[in-house]
Formats: C-alpha cells, sequence, structure tokens
C-alpha cells in the first residue's frame, strides 16, 4: 500500500470523533497529519479518544468543540486552528444532520432549513472561514454523501435532499475555486455497522447483516480521502466518488437475497496468492 506522508500538513475533520469521521481523521493521522476534529453536545471525552488513538499508534488529534452550523462559531474554530498551524492543508466536511420523516406531514420547512444548514452549507462556511482566516483556501475539500441521493431510503427525506445540494454546491465549489489551486470532490460512502446506518436501513437489516460484503471497512473511505489530498489525484476536482467496494452496482433483489457467487474482496494474503500463483 502506497501512504503518503502528510507531516507538517494540517487536516481538519467535522464530525471527527466517533463513527465514519473519527476513521477519517484516523487515517490521516496514520499519514503524519496534524489533525484536527470537532465535535457538538458533548459526543466524546477527550481522554477516550486519545486513547484509541494511542492504542492504534497514532499521534493524538486536536478535539475543538465547535457548532458547523452556525457560522460565528467556524470562524472561531478557523482561529483556533491558526493559532497552532501556519495553513490547512485538508478539510473534511462530514458532519450531517436530519429529522426522520414518517408521513408527509413530517415534511416541515423548518426541518429542512435545519437539515440544510448542518448538512449542505457547512462546507461553504468552511470555505470562507478558512480563507478569511488563513488568507488561503485549503488545497483539498472533500464533503460526505450518501447514496440518499440518488434511492429512497425509508426517513431519509430530509436527509436526502441536503446530500442533494451538498453535492451540487461542493461542484460549483470546485468550479470556483479551481483558479486558486483548489480540489473538491464528493465522497460517497457504503454501508457502515453504526447507529446512523440501522438508522436508514431499519428491519432490512436482519435479512443482510450478516451476509459478506454488506458492511464495509469505514477506514477504507478514510485512505479514499487521504489519496484525494496526496496530490497522486490531483486532475480529479468536482467529482462524486462511490467509495462502496461496488454494492451500488447491485440491483435490490442481489442486495436483499444475495447473489449466487460472493461479492467481496478478497483478503489481501489471497490476492497474492493468486497473482503468484503455484511453485512449479
Amino acid at each position: 500500500m502506497i501512504l503518503p506522508d502528510f507531516a507538517g500538513r494540517a487536516t481538519l475533520v467535522t464530525g471527527g470523533t466517533r463513527g465514519l469521521g473519527k476513521a477519517i481523521a484516523m487515517e490521516f493521522a496514520r499519514a503524519n497529519a496534524t489533525v484536527f476534529v470537532t465535535h457538538r453536545w458533548g459526543s466524546v471525552k477527550d481522554d477516550e479518544l486519545a486513547d484509541e488513538f494511542d492504542a492504534a499508534g497514532l499521534p493524538t488529534p486536536v478535539v475543538i468543540e465547535a457548532d458547523v452550523s452556525d457560522r460565528a462559531a467556524t470562524r472561531e474554530l478557523m482561529a483556533e486552528i491558526k493559532s497552532q498551524v501556519s495553513q490547512l492543508h485538508t478539510v473534511v466536511s462530514n458532519v450531517s444532520f436530519a429529522k426522520s420523516v414518517n408521513d408527509v406531514d413530517d415534511l416541515k420547512r423548518s426541518s429542512m432549513e435545519l437539515s440544510l444548514g448542518y448538512s449542505a452549507w457547512p462546507v461553504v462556511d468552511l470555505v470562507q472561514s478558512s480563507h478569511a482566516v488563513f488568507g488561503s483556501y485549503p488545497r483539498y475539500v472533500m464533503a460526505i454523501s450518501s447514496d440518499g441521493v440518488e434511492v429512497c431510503h425509508d426517513g431519509y427525506d430530509l436527509a436526502g435532499v441536503s446530500k442533494a445540494a451538498l453535492e451540487m454546491l461542493c461542484r460549483y465549489l470546485a468550479v470556483r475555486l479551481k483558479p486558486h489551486g483548489v480540489r473538491v470532490n464528493i465522497l460517497r460512502p457504503g454501508y457502515f455497522d453504526t447507529l446512523s446506518a440501522r438508522a436508514i436501513m431499519g428491519d432490512i437489516l436482519k435479512s443482510v447483516e450478516d451476509r459478506p460484503g454488506i458492511w464495509m471497512d469505514p477506514a477504507d473511505v478514510g485512505r479514499a480521502c487521504v489519496a484525494l489530498s496526496s496530490g497522486l489525484l490531483d486532475a480529479v476536482t468536482g467529482q462524486v466518488l462511490k467509495v462502496d467496494e461496488g454494492m451500488s452496482l447491485l440491483g435490490p433483489t442481489a442486495l436483499l437475497l444475495g447473489r449466487g457467487e460472493r461479492f467481496a474482496f478478497p483478503g489481501d494474503d489471497a490476492v497474492v496468492a493468486a497473482d503468484h500463483g503455484a511453485e512449479a
């Protein structure tokens, strides 16, 4: 595996203290980046997060409490980061929040605006605040979306609309920021066995949770973010990358009932053995 060295480079991951955000933060730490993570509503204890990174042999991230839906708080966040580093190399906008919808009466404008404020608009505030505080934009900007832009998960109405808005915002940011040397991309991860995934998929998990290949390792998304920030993919901007091990290629029947053949990547050892074959 090629692992870039981000020593001396700073990365910010919003919502980076648990779940997918934490996995992304850990992969940047593994690449020697100086990592800043945000959280809200007391979602984690700093010492517990530090212990987890330490157990993995990784440097401890800087944890900052910040509400990404608050523009003033985002400006303060950037000022705090600026007090510790001279430049922000990568920003990953990962926070998302939306109320669940059970029927048409649950579709309220106030709820839609709340979801947009947490799930879509923060990427704009992060970019603008970074420029205002640092005097320059981060070189790489990434936003975490979902397949809810294209398919209708039960109760996911507001989140799906917000993710669609997020993706379009990122496309326009990619166009406007290209003259400044900034790459903006969107990642659509596959499914993880997390509380949020279970909230989305609900009872359907009872039929698929033991099937190989349904759940992916969130670290794979973290490595994709690292790769996009490495300089090796600088020709990629304004794109939606599906990081799901090909699960989005399957139709609903294959997802629910399984396939006649195994649909999962083999382990690294099996790949090496297949590539080299047996000795004559």
